[in-house]
């Protein structure tokens, strides 16, 4: 529910820290806004406040066209409920999600009402137009390409579904002024986030991390090259000055996936985090109070792809992160494809599963264990394709995950909390963490350890990443 005095003062203050918890309509000119938006804030009886931008159009308002409402971070949900939207977005028809998460369409309906106060097919129907309208205002990608990256079937179904909801065409709404680069057809997005958020200490973990055939870090950048469904291309992003929002660049091969290049960047930068709620709780722990008053802008790195992340976690097991490192850029090196050309000199993509199934791994460096365990695990993985997307929770994961010889506890939590982005996950049996919280040379028990981060939920995986980072420093 939504208060409407703190919504208030929120929007004449312009505090970036609630942009996208609420959107203000206004009722004199139709449109919603951002709570942020620069224009002159209209008066407190021409205003109702929506909690999210899909229930404020769905209403019968149009996004702003200043603060632009669709670039607005999201609000982080439950990870069921993300796990559901997410596979929406993806592409999933309502009857693949019920099949998928072994639901019924009953179920669905009321979580998604209760949740976003709409039935899934409007969720579904709202979340493309707000797309569409973002790609037609902030990208230099042509109408129709627009309406297959936004998820429509047909040109002439989206000029319909944006002349109905916008009262004009969709070149009536597109961004003139945005001229397309003929040399290399690269687009940018802008990726809001709300405050505080520190950048370089994003790029720093990164850095130390970096497949040098597939990524660059510097002080300011992240790039590398990407493989969706067989389209390759790369990306960059880098902060934008004097706002809260990072520059996303894209190149693809095709553009109807770059919803999903969007999707997975804010997820790999943990753009949509509330830090602000997050801390409240883990600052009452005296432990982690005084390094998250320091680093106030520390998030959770997340990972670009899931299969390539459940890779690393393998290699990592029990070695250092530089050795890790060091394995993973072989094995691209030796079964990686070729990149496509990229400004960065980029040389290979990271393989996929269906690569690396049949591979022996020689000449890597890997024992004997290390690559029965890739085995085992890719086997597993092919059959088993959905299990990152709909698991119930971090311990029925586990459970059914360490069940594959070679992998245990560590490699299931560091895996979900990097590489699924789950808030909650913990590996309590990392060296680090044991030595984070080990105070004069007293070691606690896994046991004890599990017990301490009891408090810290649903934030454990932010706990980790404090308490890595105050090893650091």
């Amino acid at each position: 529910m939504l208060n409407s005095a703190i919504c208030q003062q929120a929007r004449l203050s312009k505090d970036a820290r609630f942009d996208g918890k609420f959107f203000t309509a206004v009722l004199t000119t139709g449109i919603f806004c951002r709570p942020i938006c620069p224009a002159r804030a209209p008066k407190e009886e021409n205003v109702r406040y929506y909690v999210n931008a899909l229930q404020a159009q769905e209403a019968g308002f149009r996004p702003c066209k200043r603060c632009l409402p669709e670039i607005a971070p999201q609000t982080l949900l439950p990870i069921k409920i993300k796990q559901l939207t997410q596979a929406l977005e993806f592409g999933d028809s309502i009857t693949e999600v019920c099949e998928k998460f072994a639901i019924s369409s009953r179920q669905l309906r009321r979580i998604f009402i209760k949740n976003y106060g709409l039935p899934p097919s409007k969720y579904l129907h709202n979340q493309k137009l707000l797309l569409a309208s973002k790609l037609l205002k902030t990208t230099e990608l042509a109408i129709s390409e627009i309406a297959f990256s936004a998820g429509f079937t047909s040109i002439r179904r989206f000029n319909e579904a944006i002349k109905i909801a916008y009262n004009c065409t969709p070149s009536q709404l597109k961004n003139k002024q945005r001229k397309q680069s003929i040399e290399l057809k690269k687009i940018t997005v802008e990726l809001a986030y709300r405050p505080p958020f520190d950048w370089p200490l994003m790029l720093s973990f990164f850095k130390l991390r970096q497949l040098t055939s597939v990524e660059q870090v510097d002080e300011t950048h992240y790039r590398r090259t990407i493989n969706i469904k067989g389209d390759k291309g790369w990306f960059e992003v880098t902060s934008i000055a004097n706002k809260t929002a990072l520059k996303l660049t894209v190149q693809l091969d095709n553009y109807r996936y770059l919803n999903h290049v969007i999707l997975r960047v804010r997820r790999m930068f943990d753009l949509d985090a509330d830090m602000q709620v997050i801390q409240q709780q883990l600052s009452q722990d005296q432990m982690l109070s005084p390094i998250i008053a320091k680093y106030p802008g520390l998030r959770l790195p997340g990972c670009w792809d899931k299969f390539e992340f459940s890779i690393r976690a393998i290699l990592g097991q029990q070695i250092s992160v530089k050795a890790a490192t060091t394995l993973a850029n072989k094995i691209t090196l030796k079964y990686g494809d070729e990149s496509v050309p990229n400004p960065s000199g980029l040389t290979h993509i990271f393989p996929q599963s269906e690569t690396l199934v049949n591979v022996d791994y020689q000449g890597i460096g890997l024992t004997k264990s290390r690559i029965s365990t890739l085995h085992n695990w890719l086997a597993f993985y092919l059959a088993n394709h959905d299990i990152f997307s709909c698991y119930d929770s971090i311990e029925t994961l586990e459970q059914t995950l360490i069940k594959i010889k070679g992998i245990g506890p560590w490699t299931v939590n560091y895996l979900a909390m990097r590489g699924l982005s789950d808030p909650d996950a913990f590996p309590s049996a990392d060296l680090g963490i044991i030595k984070a919280l080990t105070v004069d040379d007293n070691k606690l028990t896994n046991k004890d350890i599990l017990a301490l981060s009891e408090q810290w939920r649903p934030w454990r995986a932010y706990a980790a990443i404090y308490l890595w980072h105050s090893l650091a420093h």
